[in-house]
């Protein structure tokens, strides 16, 4: 028997013949490593490509839909008396009577146009801006509508529906191999000159597939950590596992906006609704940065609580420096939110607004838009580099 295992013993021994099994090794790894990168990345880049497109469109979803109503977020005179809330709601009701308001958003400067959301039953989602001294809807734009289109596309939930969240996170998941697979096929064997630079520059005077390849290589990864935090803030989104997780990290609850919706007074039809302008007021007075008031429009009278927000800024998606509160309808108060509840908006709204790029302002909206727009090409170029290859054309044989 010990002749069987003796020649076993003598090759491990062997330092050469050590050497030439960690090779191996290594070579099977790295071949496994680059087929993951390759078939990957084949599967899911047209998914990647479009959730990376619909992403950069979506960054400057709010400067975009006020810079499209530019001449009506001022007013041409500012009056002593401002209308109260409620009398701009009416006045709304009466201009478009078709249409159903949701939330209005008031600013603290005095020349700044009420902005007020709306939809139909067909849903057609639309801001108007509305003179807070006179009641006239200066404008109304559509932006909004193609925003909630360009965000749904960008969760997969249009066209698909729930099947389309699953084949976006999923293709999320691989994106986050890709970019650990893409890395180490980066990372160079050996460090000296020559490796450094193919590895942090790209050669702009070559031939186009080596122009492609450096294109895919280098700014992936200089792209690699912040992709990587885009990734995962949008897999804690959307994943409920780990955005559960998260929040029993950071000791919030899931769901928060959720469960604040029955943070609310039982209805009752002899009681009165309390004014909107105090409750206003008392908002911008929490903060001296709050530049802004978000409150919820009830649709009916068994609504009993308001949803507000007071911020330095509020998006669509994104809030600055803010704050939310459930106001109840009958005393004007605030409805008191548990701390769990709490923390659960808080994480939330930060994991949002770093997904988004809106936790820096202009800042971060670029630093996220040069993100999104390699991602978006690295499936691309990866394409490329792998069609370059497949139809390379073979030397003719000399005889």
């Amino acid at each position: 028997m010990l002749a069987w295992f003796l020649p076993f013993y003598i090759m491990t021994k062997n330092p050469i013949r050590k050497t030439e099994i960690k090779t191996k090794q290594k070579s099977k790894w790295s071949k496994l490593n680059h087929w993951l990168h390759l078939w990957l990345g084949l599967s899911s880049g047209i998914i990647v490509f479009i959730v990376s497109l619909t992403g950069v469109l979506f960054i400057f979803c709010d400067d975009i839909i006020d810079g499209l109503a530019y001449d009506s977020l001022y007013v041409s005179e500012v009056k002593e008396q401002r209308l109260s809330p409620e009398e701009i709601l009416a006045a709304f009701k009466k201009q478009l009577p078709d249409r159903k308001a949701s939330y209005f958003i008031t600013y603290r400067d005095p020349e700044r146009t009420i902005k007020l959301a709306s939809s139909t039953k067909e849903r057609d989602l639309q801001f108007s801006w509305i003179d807070p001294y006179t009641g006239k809807i200066l404008t109304s734009g559509k932006a909004y509508d193609f925003f909630y289109v360009i965000a749904h596309i960008h969760s997969g939930h249009i066209p698909f529906g729930d099947v389309g969240n699953l084949i976006v996170e999923i293709s999320v998941w691989i994106f986050l191999i890709e970019l650990i697979t893409g890395l180490i096929l980066w990372w160079p064997k050996k460090w000296n000159k020559s490796t450094k630079k193919q590895s942090f520059s790209i050669k702009t005077n070559a031939s186009f597939k080596r122009l492609n390849y450096d294109l895919h290589n280098v700014p992936g990864f200089y792209n690699l950590l912040p992709a990587l935090f885009i990734t995962i803030t949008g897999l804690i989104i959307v994943n409920k596992t780990l955005n559960k997780t998260t929040h029993k990290i950071f000791d919030g609850m899931p769901r928060a906006y959720a469960e604040i919706r029955d943070l609310k007074p039982e209805y009752d039809s002899t009681k009165t609704f309390a004014p909107i302008s105090p409750i206003v007021q008392k908002l911008f007075s929490t903060d001296k940065t709050v530049e802004q008031v978000k409150l919820s429009v009830a649709a009916k009278d068994s609504i009993t609580s308001l949803f507000a927000v007071a911020a330095e800024d509020i998006g669509l998606k994104g809030i600055q420096n803010g704050k939310t509160f459930s106001i109840n309808r009958y005393t004007g108060q605030e409805i008191e939110i548990p701390v769990k509840v709490m923390n659960g908006l808080n994480i939330d709204d930060t994991t949002m607004n770093l997904h988004i790029g809106f936790w820096a302002g202009w800042i971060g909206k670029i630093l996220t838009l040069a993100v999104g727009l390699v991602c978006m090409f690295l499936p691309v170029t990866g394409f490329l580099i792998w069609y370059g290859r497949r139809n390379k054309k073979k030397k003719p044989q000399t005889i």
